[in-house]
């Protein structure tokens, strides 16, 4: 536990600058673009039209935070082997560290539009009470879940990238860039003949979990929400936890053979 906590308490004092400015700056170019475009659409200010906006560019904002404060921590430390060398803590240890802090910072990310949108229909809107304030919880849940494990899902695939890519930089000097998008052409081409093969489909739809037989959606100022049908499989939940596993377990092992070059 002593380990975890240095290992967090050091990534914290080490990416708390570049949170701080990254977080001012996406406020400000919030605020400043739904202020405009509520100015061009409009013809004035609207708070039910620049909360939909500015829900959508924090939604886009947010997905991209995992995976960018990921990237920013390593990129710092890429270069120093003394960090992965003569630490006593295992490559594993190191890279989970950073993932799982990149993730809860994204997730509290995340809550924050949730809340407003949350806060600001309880008060201003009256579809909440055409809804249900308990429908309106679970769509926000299924909402904010969803962001997070695609968010989630992207930092992973962005690391592997990211440590394949300096794997082919360590044995080629130029040049890299372009043998590392050969080698993405070639797993993007890979991953998609496995999600179109039959053995693939059959996996995915095993044990199936729970169905959602009623469609939901709602509309809070300009933000619209829809919330489809859709059955959860055991084959489903088995394949993306186990493609995530591998993206890291991957990535580490293939970074700590880097290193030791």
């Amino acid at each position: 536990m002593k380990t975890w906590k240095g290992l967090w308490k050091k990534e914290w004092q080490m990416m708390r600058g570049w949170l701080s400015a990254t977080t001012v700056i996406a406020i400000l170019l919030i605020i400043v673009s739904s202020s405009a475009l509520s100015f061009l659409v409009e013809g004035k200010l609207v708070v039910s039209f620049m909360l939909g906006i500015s829900l959508m560019m924090m939604t886009l904002i947010v997905v991209c935070v995992p995976v960018s404060l990921l990237l920013n921590s390593l990129w710092i430390e890429w270069n120093r082997p003394d960090v992965w060398l003569h630490s006593p803590q295992t490559i594993y240890q190191l890279f989970g560290c950073k993932t799982v802090f990149a993730s809860v910072i994204g997730f509290v990310s995340m809550i924050v539009p949730g809340v407003t949108l949350a806060l600001y229909a309880s008060i201003f809107d009256a579809s909440i009470t055409e809804v249900g304030v308990a429908k309106f919880i679970g769509m926000m849940y299924t909402f904010i879940s969803s962001v997070f494990l695609g968010a989630v899902g992207l930092m992973l695939i962005g690391l592997f990238l990211a440590v394949v890519y300096r794997v082919i930089k360590s044995y080629v000097r130029r040049g890299a860039f372009f043998i590392w998008l050969v080698v993405l052409f070639i797993l993007m081409w890979l991953f998609q003949s496995v999600l179109e093969s039959k053995l693939y489909q059959k996996i995915v739809h095993l044990g199936q979990l729970s169905t959602y037989t009623d469609s939901r959606d709602i509309s809070v100022g300009n933000f619209y929400f829809a919330q489809s049908s859709m059955a959860l499989y055991a084959g489903q939940i088995f394949v993306v936890v186990g493609f995530l596993a591998f993206l890291f377990v991957s990535s580490a092992w293939l970074f700590e053979k880097k290193v030791r070059l």
